[in-house]
């Protein structure tokens, strides 16, 4: 039984345990050193017999197969990455069809001859062998002057042939790693050795999964026990368990739930234990699993208290920076329930992904070591530590460190009371000399399961051994010395200057180039929680006033609006007073003297620094803001200070690049922020607008106008002056629609529906301010594509997070998933299981998974559409809602036969999913790409040659691969949408600035009006030039076009040279970032003069784009001649009739005439906002900028940084 009240653990050895997550490494060292006791003699004597062990393997031993494949194939190659992608995938891929992809873009085009060299083993030669010829096969059948005469063998015999083989080989690997295929098999084999048995497996992702791992575990814990029939257990047979394959949420935000249900299952698993006289171990988690994990061995321990049996163990991972105090607070534990615990001491598995995980977070420092050397330190000096604690603990050492080994034994003195472990099929004959040498047990850990499981834990020990500071991947090495191999590790590390590894920043330094990490709070932590309560208490009733803070004396509106909670409508959170007209009036006028009267920006950029310390200073009381007035969950409250906190210093840095010497600011820029990021996106938009050394009116969405308030009398606070930064309450359609028209405004920067901000452009247009900017980020219908190689629980993971994180309320939601028919059925079943563990409520528990939508009209309609498809029975699961106090819509899943059955934006937790057949999959993107939108999409496939397809297919600002597509990190995934999602540029990327400033060369412009004459213009088929324009060409251009300012072709040079090329931008490790630039189209050049056009075409062209142009004959056929293709081009030879701002065919407009006539013209004839660049200096406006983010770990692993 669980204890009846779930108290928390404060114990001083408990929080010496929390106290140590992020200690800094130098300090951890020093407390490892006084842990140490071995003097240095005995060191010598350990180096010495550690070399004369590893002299006799090499000489009577053979290395093992995963030693010889590292050898040949080191995971830092291509090659070895390929068929580390390829094990990890091929097994579980369920159709011929894609396996041969799989196969063909992992082997094809490898440098596999080299390893054909030298004396290899049968079994390496064999496959290397293999892979060639397949290679071979695979580039011949590309080759069009042979591709006839082996197409048939090849579709024959080939492919089936090499799929067979490729099988065979991973199923070969898995007889290898995997003990057996179940228990019974296991334990039939005759063995003399002693196992610990592992249900191969991850995580539980549904509590279906978690039934099936919890039957396996008590079926295999009978088997054993009835095997090993009742003898000491420390010489038997014994199982490991995993207990996040228990449970589907087992982390520490679901606490109670987990200790609730997860508790007396594994209690039921140590009932049959004890009657069986079998050892279970706990096995190891992620570091954000441990203080929720002792939770649970404490429960377990007090259950148990005064048994006899002795076969509880507790995994300990020595990489952890806690290790050693974690021992101390076992060593107590089973002191003060007087029970004797066996405890494994392992270095650990998932060091590429905690490193990663921390830098992800803002992490205050790193849980874990960064340097392996640090580890095998904690390692010796917490199994001194151990050997010490034999009277309660039995001690069992994992590893296949031949020092680490040796090390322990001789430290031990004797071979009494403990034991060393090793994995299957690793290590064998290491483990067999050193047993043979100290008369030491060594236990295996032995899997069991099918090879299909085998895949996540085999590409575990590739990494983990295949890394350059890994022993076993040296051991067998003749270049290197065993003596080398020996070395006195402990006299190395308290020796090295250098504590933390060089080349892994802290991760608030990862974004160092552009700026500081925001900090995080981490809410699997027992200490960072409890510290976040109590600075949100008092927050947690407070009510908030808020009012419009204008630079000047103004009379209040009366009228006083209550702020309710979504979540609660119990809850008041505050009371707001809307802003008049009169006021608006006010503010106007304010914004334009302090305009007037502006100077140097640069206090404007120190203030922006200094507000972002001000937002972290206040982050409970801005979280408890967000999370009482817009519904989000505390780990969504926790983002959104966050980025808005990245956004104060980005943009703050990103002015100091951009704008001086280069751009000057346009005027007053009207910031329209929407209720779903109440404070990154209004903040974001601020920041942007006055690093740009705008004045800016900042008009909120009046659902959330407490924290907008809040944030303003911080920015205030901060330094910067009333008069640049004014805040406007009200209504969007009051107050918002008569700052964004009114005629002395230069711009507006709007994030909501694409219907709003084509009205803000109709308003503007109407009220005779053609020239204001509209800077639009807008809604969008995202899509993510799922083939049969993904990982199921990987997809689990992110569609979960893309769908419903938020309540589903983000403009980059996936609203679409696009699942391959072969693996539909098993992808849909563990998606709609995992969702119906979400846990729907009030967000003020830190266990709710997904909170309210912000209002009632949101609630109508998404709740009147899932009502609608459900009595069509397209609806297939939805979460329980059994809430009434509270704007609360159920994440719900719709399947819909096919992607023309949705052409609209619903705005909550609601997924569609779609099956696809893998050969229309380019049709179903076409399709997508029709609607207009181009958001967001996300692509889950193993198989980069499909992945590099769909990416240059989709249309969409932001595409995400092998990970969500939501939560874009401001610097590092620049965020934006194309056609109906948004005008560009992207938020929080390199040209983010360009929109709210304008470039000192403006170039000439007229007064002159465009006017439609009323012929036909018919425009041919278009495509975008190719042309690569480099120095010599645009000097051809200067001769050619001698007339034409040299000043604009020195500006043409620079600005191919900056949308030509891909950009590299800064992440955390184990993920790429690369912004590229797209050509928008098709660019509408209409001069109004001859030689405007031709600039105008000239630079459309040279960004990529085709041009419908006013170009004279003599150009056109100068631009022929200079290397364009005549379909790149369409002459207007009349001028622009009025049939053609009807067609579809243009995606810019140039005209260096009166913008109004243009603007009037185009009024209500397209969808989207079209872009009307009045100077060439703007050619952002001529491309679509392509962010592209990759989860570079999703095959297994982070092989660059495990190279370090």
């Amino acid at each position: 039984m669980v204890s009846n009240e779930l108290l928390t653990d404060y114990s001083d050895l408990r929080q010496a345990v929390r106290s140590a997550r992020v200690m800094k490494e130098h300090q951890v060292l020093s407390n490892l050193i006084k842990i140490d006791k071995t003097s240095v003699n005995q060191r010598a004597v350990i180096s010495q017999k550690t070399s004369d062990l590893i002299a006799k393997l090499r000489q009577t031993k053979k290395p093992d197969l995963l030693s010889q494949f590292i050898a040949e194939y080191n995971l830092n190659t291509e090659e070895g990455l390929s068929l580390m992608t390829l094990a990890e995938s091929f097994l579980r891929v369920p159709d011929n069809k894609t396996r041969d992809k799989l196969f063909s873009d992992k082997i094809s085009n490898k440098p596999w001859a080299k390893h054909l060299r030298g004396g290899k083993t049968s079994i390496v030669s064999i496959a290397t062998i293999a892979l060639s010829i397949a290679d071979m096969m695979i580039s011949h059948g590309h080759n069009d002057s042979i591709k006839d005469r082996i197409k048939h063998a090849l579709e024959i015999l080939s492919r089936p042939g090499i799929r067979f083989s490729a099988a065979s080989v991973m199923r070969f690997f898995g007889t290898q790693f995997v003990f057996s295929e179940d228990i019974e098999s296991a334990l039939a084999v005759d063995s003399q050795e002693v196992h610990s048995f592992d249900m191969l497996g991850e995580a539980a992702w549904t509590m279906a999964d978690a039934d099936r791992y919890f039957l396996a575990y008590k079926n295999a814990l009978i088997a054993i026990g009835e095997n090993n029939k009742g003898g000491d257990i420390f010489l038997a047979d014994g199982i490991s368990v995993k207990l996040s394959a228990l449970h589907p949420t087992y982390d520490f935000m679901h606490k109670e739930r987990v200790l609730k249900e997860l508790v007396p299952k594994l209690l039921t698993l140590i009932e049959i234990a004890q009657n069986y006289n079998v050892a279970i171990n706990i096995d190891a988690e992620e570091c954000d699993r441990l203080d929720i994990s002792l939770d649970v061995i404490s429960e377990i321990a007090k259950s148990i208290a005064h048994s006899k049996w002795q076969g509880f163990g507790v995994v300990v991972q020595a990489y952890q920076k806690r290790a050693p105090y974690v021992l101390d607070w076992l060593y107590e534990l089973s002191q003060k329930n007087n029970l004797k615990l066996m405890v494994r001491l392992v270095k650990g598995a998932y060091w590429d992904s905690e490193i990663k995980q921390a830098q992800v977070l803002g992490d205050v420092d790193y849980p874990v070591f960064t340097k392996k050397s640090n580890t095998d330190y904690s390692f010796l000096a917490c199994a001194q530590k151990l050997l010490d604690m034999r009277d309660y603990i039995y001690p069992q050492f994992a590893s296949h460190n031949a020092h680490t080994l040796i090390s322990v034994c001789e430290i031990a003195g004797d071979n009494v009371g403990f034991e060393v472990q090793r994995l299957h099929g690793m290590g064998e004959s290491l483990h067999e000399l050193l047993s043979s040498q100290y008369g030491v047990l060594s236990r295996i850990y032995a899997p069991v399961g099918s090879h299909k499981d085998l895949l996540a834990y085999l590409m575990r020990r590739l990494l983990e051994n295949g890394a350059n500071s890994s022993f076993i991947n040296h051991l067998f090495d003749q270049n290197i010395k065993p003596e080398h191999l020996a070395c006195d590790i402990l006299s190395q590390v308290e020796q090295d200057p250098e504590h933390s590894h060089p080349s892994i920043p802290l991760p608030k330094d990862i974004y160092q180039k552009i700026r500081q990490n925001s900090s995080s709070i981490l809410l699997s932590e027992q200490d960072e929680v409890d510290r976040l309560y109590q600075k949100q208490q008092p927050w947690l009733e407070y009510k908030w006033q808020a009012k419009s803070i204008i630079a000047a004396d103004y009379v209040d509106d009366e009228t006083r609006h209550k702020v309710i909670n979504p979540a609660d409508f119990n809850d008041k959170v505050g009371d707001v007073i809307y802003a008049t007209k009169t006021q608006l009036d006010v503010c106007l006028k304010s914004a334009q003297e302090a305009f007037k009267d502006k100077g140097n920006n640069q206090p404007i950029l120190q203030s922006l620094e200094r507000a972002a310390e001000l937002y972290e200073s206040n982050q409970a009381e801005l979280m408890s803001l967000a999370m009482r007035e817009a519904g989000k969950t505390y780990q969504d409250a926790i983002d959104e200070v966050r980025e808005a906190v990245d956004f104060l210093r980005y943009y703050a840095n990103l002015a100091q690049k951009v704008i001086p010497k280069k751009r000057e600011a346009l005027g007053i820029f009207v910031c329209i922020s929407p209720w779903n990021f109440p404070l990154a996106i209004f903040t974001g938009q601020i920041a942007a607008a006055l690093s740009a050394g705008n004045v800016v009116i900042a008009k909120p969405a009046e659902s959330t106008s407490l924290i907008a308030y809040r944030a303003t009398q911080l920015l205030l606070e901060a330094g910067i002056p009333s008069g640049i930064l004014q805040l406007a309450l009200g209504v969007g359609s009051n107050v918002g629609s008569y700052l964004a028209s009114h005629p002395s405004i230069a711009g507006v920067a709007f994030t909501g529906s694409t219907r709003v901000a084509k009205l803000i452009k109709h308003n503007l247009v109407v009220n005779g301010n053609a020239k204001a900017r509209v800077i639009a980020e807008t809604g969008g219908l995202n899509a993510m594509v799922v083939d049969s190689t993904a990982l199921s629980e990987q997809v689990t993971r992110d569609v979960l997070d893309s769908a419903f994180k938020s309540a589903g309320q983000r403009c980059s939601a996936l609203r679409i998933l696009l699942i391959q028919d072969e693996c539909f059925d098993e992808t849909i079943s563990m998606i709609k299981g995992a969702m119906l563990e979400l846990k729907l409520g009030n967000p003020k528990y830190l266990s709710t998974d997904c909170g309210p939508v912000i209002n009632a009209d949101a609630k109508t309609k998404l709740q009147g559409y899932i009502d609608r498809l459900s009595s069509q029975n397209k609806v297939i699961a939805g979460v329980k809602n059994e809430l009434s106090s509270g704007y609360y819509v159920a994440p719900t899943i719709i399947q819909l036969d096919s992607i023309d059955d949705i052409n609209e934006e619903f705005f909550g937790p609601i997924l569609h999913v779609i099956r696809y057949s893998s050969d229309n999959l380019m049709d179903t993107i076409d399709r997508l790409n029709a609607k207009g939108y181009g958001l967001t999409f996300g692509i889950h496939s193993r198989i980069k040659k499909q992945v590099d397809e769909i990416k240059l297919r989709v249309n969409a600002g932001n595409i995400y691969v092998n990970r969500n597509q939501v939560g874009a990190i401001v610097g590092s995934q620049p965020f934006g949408g194309e056609g109906l999602s948004g005008t560009g540029p992207k938020a929080g990327g390199p040209h983010a600035l360009h929109g709210y400033s304008r470039n000192l060369q403006h170039g000439k412009t007229s007064e002159q009006i465009m006017t439609l004459y009323d012929g036909h213009v018919e425009v041919t088929s278009l495509i975008k030039s190719s042309l690569i324009f480099d120095e010599k060409l645009i000097e051809k251009f200067r001769k050619e076009f001698p007339s034409v300012d040299t000043q604009f072709f020195e500006f043409l040079y620079e600005t191919v040279n900056t949308y030509a090329l891909k950009h590299s931008l800064p992440g955390p490790t184990g993920e790429s970032n690369e912004l590229s630039y797209q050509a928008k189209g098709t660019a509408l050049c209409l001069g109004p003069s001859s030689a405007d056009a031709l600039i105008q075409t000239i630079i459309a062209l040279a960004l990529g784009n085709s041009a419908i142009s006013l170009i004279s004959q003599k150009n056109y056929s100068s631009l022929i001649k200079l290397g364009f293709d005549k379909d790149n081009i369409f002459r207007l030879i009349n001028g622009p009739s009025s049939n053609l701002f009807n067609i579809k065919q243009y995606d810019t407009i140039l005209y260096f005439g009166d913008l109004m006539s243009v603007e009037r013209e185009l009024e209500n004839r397209r969808e989207e906002i079209i872009p009307i660049m009045n100077s060439v200096y703007e050619p952002w406006q001529l491309v679509n900028e392509r962010a592209v983010t990759v989860d570079t770990t999703a095959s297994g692993g982070n092989a660059n940084l495990l190279a370090l």
